[in-house]
Parts: C-alpha cells; sequence; structure tokens
C-alpha cells in the first residue's frame, strides 16, 4: 500500500461489517493483490443500486467497522458487480484498490470518533458524502471544510501527506 495517498479525493465513508457478527470484513487475507496492487470487492446490500453507483472512479471512501477506521479505498472502475446468488444479502460489489488498512488486531485501530473529530453516528451500510455529514460540515466550517477533516484524516492515520 502507498504510503503516500492523495487525499483530496476522500470524499466518502462507509459503515461495513461481516455477515458473521464476531468477525472484521475485509482483513488482510481477504485483499488480494493484482499486479502488486491491493484489492478487494466492497460489497453493498440488496436494494442499494442508487447508493452503489454514487462514487465515482478515483474517489476515496474512509471505512469503518465496530466504531474502528479499519481500511482507505479507492473506486477502480464505473462497473458494478452482482455474485448473482439470491441467498446473498451484500450481492452488489465494486472493485477498489486499498490503499491504507490499519494495523491488526483492529480492535486498536483508530476509533471513528477521534479520526473524525466528533460522535459518528452512521450505522447503515451506504456511501455518504462526507460533505453531506452535518456534524462534520459543523466541526470542520471555520477550519477549512472537507480540506481540514482530510488533513485530520492524514494526521489520525499517520499518512505521510497533507492536503494543500
Amino acid at each position: 500500500m502507498n504510503p503516500k495517498i492523495d487525499l483530496t479525493r476522500l470524499k466518502w465513508t462507509k459503515n461495513i461489517n461481516h455477515p458473521d457478527s464476531t468477525k472484521w470484513a475485509h482483513t488482510y487475507s481477504e485483499v488480494h493483490y493484482s499486479s502488486l496492487v491491493p484489492e478487494l470487492n466492497l460489497h453493498w446490500k440488496k436494494g442499494s443500486e442508487a447508493n452503489i453507483e454514487k462514487p465515482k472512479t478515483g474517489d476515496i471512501i474512509l471505512l469503518r467497522q465496530r466504531t474502528r477506521v479499519t481500511h482507505l479505498v479507492m473506486i477502480l472502475d464505473e462497473v458494478i458487480g452482482n455474485n448473482l446468488n439470491p441467498n446473498d444479502a451484500y450481492p452488489l460489489f465494486r472493485h477498489v484498490q486499498v490503499l491504507w488498512l490499519a494495523k491488526e488486531p483492529w480492535d486498536n485501530a483508530p476509533y471513528q470518533d477521534d479520526v473524525f473529530g466528533f460522535d459518528v453516528n452512521l450505522r447503515h451500510g451506504k456511501a455518504v458524502l462526507l460533505d453531506h455529514i452535518e456534524a462534520l460540515t459543523e466541526e470542520f466550517k471555520e477550519l477549512g471544510g472537507l480540506k481540514a477533516f482530510q488533513n485530520r484524516v492524514v494526521e489520525k492515520l499517520g499518512l505521510k501527506t497533507a492536503i494543500n
């Protein structure tokens, strides 16, 4: 994973969960390395067709699970996959590149409230535009808006970049 990440494309956040609530989603063992690039299929629930189309190629999504920030991923293309299994609650997916992955064990990954700077109350699995989160807009309004939040993510995740 690239230690220098252009977070000007960080526009989304999404809550993810493993179908087995005792497990973490998209662990190190689930990341595939196509041409030495870490990738995975990021899943959405049935009925989320409108939401899965919203993030565009190159957009970055901050993934949260169990109140922890565990991934930064970038949408690789506009293709929406469907595993076509009628029994699967999460058949829809987008192909993403993993830009950052928290160190295991994920029980020690950064708290979402610490990364965001406020109490995050987004429990559904939809992708949410960061600038549509009222608490984020209010918290960072005087500090420079989304750019200030992106810089906070750089700091809290220990990334080697800054948003100018």
